[in-house]
C-alpha cells in the first residue's frame, strides 16, 4: 500500500487487523522481543512494519478517551522513538500528528517531545514544546523548566 513493504505486512498478517490499546501494547512488546538480536536495519524494518499496522488500526485520536489513552500513547511513543532511530524527521512527523491527538493531554508528551528535539539541537523547538504543555495545562513551569535542564 504505497510504502514499498508488504512482504513485512503480510509476515505480520495484521492489515485489516483492529487493535485496541492494550493489544497493540502487548503485541509491540512481543515483536520487539522477537527482533532482539537482530542486525538494526532488520529489527527497525520489522518494527516499522508492525507500527505501522498498529498505529493504522488505533489512529491519533483523541487520546483521552475509551479508557486506551495510556496505552495509546505509548504505542505512539514508542514507535517515534524507533523512527528517531534513523530519521530525525520522520519521529518530529509523528510527535506532530500525537500533538493533535494522542498527546495532547499527556504531559509526558510534551517532556519527551522537549528531550527529542533537544537531542537533535533544536533548543527552540524543545524550549516551545515545553511552553506548549504549560498553556494546554499539562505541565507547570516547575516541570517544564525541569524538563529543560534534565
Amino acid at each position: 500500500e504505497g510504502d514499498g513493504d508488504d512482504s513485512s505486512r503480510h509476515t505480520l498478517g495484521l492489515t485489516s487487523t483492529l487493535f485496541t490499546p492494550q493489544f497493540a501494547e502487548s503485541f509491540i512488546a512481543r515483536v520487539e522481543r522477537e527482533c532482539e538480536g537482530l542486525p538494526a536495519e532488520e529489527r527497525r524494518s520489522r518494527l516499522t512494519a508492525a507500527y505501522r499496522s498498529v498505529t493504522g488500526s488505533l489512529g491519533s485520536g483523541d487520546g483521552g478517551g475509551g479508557g486506551g489513552g495510556g496505552a495509546n500513547f505509548r504505542v505512539w511513543l514508542k514507535y517515534a522513538r524507533l523512527k528517531a532511530e534513523s530519521s530525525a524527521e520522520a519521529a518530529r512527523a509523528i510527535f506532530v500528528r500525537m500533538e493533535s491527538g494522542v498527546g495532547a493531554d499527556e504531559s509526558q508528551y510534551y517532556t519527551a517531545r522537549a528531550l527529542f528535539e533537544a537531542e537533535h539541537g533544536a533548543m527552540q523547538a524543545a524550549e516551545a514544546a515545553l511552553r506548549r504543555g504549560v498553556e494546554a495545562g499539562r505541565l507547570d513551569v516547575a516541570a517544564a523548566k525541569q524538563g529543560l535542564h534534565a
